[in-house]
């Protein structure tokens, strides 16, 4: 009985990694991580404080008044 139940647990588990790994790989291969391809490189930190200070002078910061 114990054999049953070992392979209850690793086929549960198998689908379970199985799932996770069905919807981690698909962002990966969006950005050609998985296809041999150089991955682009973000956008840099002084251009992301650009966008920030472009955001809060124009008054989309979010707050309520």
């Amino acid at each position: 009985m114990a054999k049953i139940h070992f392979w209850i647990v690793v086929i549960i588990v198998a689908g379970f990694i199985g799932f996770m790994i069905g919807y981690a790989v698909p962002p990966f291969m969006e950005v050609g991580f998985g296809k041999g391809q150089a991955v682009q490189q973000g956008v840099s930190e002084e251009e992301l404080m650009k966008q920030y200070q472009q955001i809060l002078e124009e008054g989309g910061g979010g707050e309520s008044e």
